[in-house]
């Protein structure tokens, strides 16, 4: 299916606060800022405080010609902040403030006729790990045309999404993408050996995305599985590259694309964005090309 498509990061908008500067990031915009870069219409539904930060950072993802007009203000609470650890092994930690606007999210009508025309929405658990939050994202799914995407980033940040959280978030979706850390952590938690497959039949997914870093990812979906090995790329920073994966991935399932090529171009596109700082860099024509074109 060609033409432009409309793509909704549901729920954090935040800055990750590095120690040499602030960046623009948090899950659901980073993809709705990839899905623009990839020529669809990509969405933040969120909320910003009235604060300088949230001005910066809707005029910076509107300059981007991602879609803000749907981003709610709050004036009781600060825009989202995330501090981010790059010096432990295993990949950045982020201390989340959790008293930021995007916890407390209304829904609305544009909300409704938004998420009635969306092709994707992707939503995390930590916003499902906030009542607000969780209300937002049952209404998304429900409002979502039957064919559309529902696809949850798993995002684990203990203490931050509980248990309950995870399984309320996965209620709401038809599509999951986690890491092969966290699939180990559902395997544990569920007790089997294969949590992809797993999570694949139990829940009725239409399709499951393990990412293992530089050694690539794999899709699962209920015509087969299919793994690709990486590309290696000298690392600037990991943060945001799981979240060009998740947009890329999308760009092609939703277009009717042989699932091979669809990673491919995932694994393409989050090796890029891994060799560039912050979440949310610029791309140069050449690898945007790349990734739409995936393998054939």
């Amino acid at each position: 299916m060609s033409g432009v498509h409309t793509i909704v990061g549901l729920g954090e908008l935040l800055w990750d606060l590095y120690p040499d500067g602030e960046r623009l990031g948090g899950a659901p915009a980073n993809v709705a800022y990839h899905a623009t870069v990839l020529g669809d219409r990509g969405v933040v539904a969120t909320v910003v405080g009235e604060d300088e930060r949230g001005g910066v950072a809707l005029a910076r993802l509107s300059a981007s010609g991602v879609d803000v007009t749907q981003v709610q203000r709050d004036r009781r609470r600060s825009t989202g902040v995330a501090r981010v650890d790059l010096s432990r092994p295993g990949g950045p930690r982020f201390e989340i403030a959790l008293d930021a606007a995007w916890t407390a999210p209304g829904w609305t009508a544009g909300w409704e006729a938004l998420c009635g025309e969306a092709r994707v929405i992707c939503f995390g658990t930590l916003l499902c790990a906030q009542p607000d939050g969780l209300r937002v994202v049952e209404r998304a799914a429900a409002a979502a045309p039957p064919d559309a995407l529902r696809l949850l980033d798993l995002n684990l940040r203990p203490p931050l999404t509980p248990e309950d959280a995870v399984d309320a978030a996965l209620a709401c979706a038809d599509a999951v993408k986690l890491s092969e850390g966290e699939a180990d952590i559902l395997a544990r938690r569920f007790g089997v050996a294969d949590p992809s497959a797993w999570l694949l039949a139990s829940r009725g997914l239409r399709a499951v995305a393990v990412t293992r870093g530089p050694r690539g990812a794999e899709l699962i979906t209920p015509e087969g599985r299919w793994s690709h090995p990486g590309l290696p790329v000298e690392t600037a920073d990991t943060v945001g590259a799981g979240d060009a994966f998740t947009a890329a991935l999308c760009h092609h399932l939703i277009r009717g694309h042989a699932a091979r090529r669809a990673l491919a171009a995932a694994n393409r596109y989050a090796a890029f964005v891994a060799s560039r700082p912050g979440a949310m860099p610029p791309v140069p024509e050449e690898v945007r090309e790349a990734c739409l074109e995936g393998d054939r």
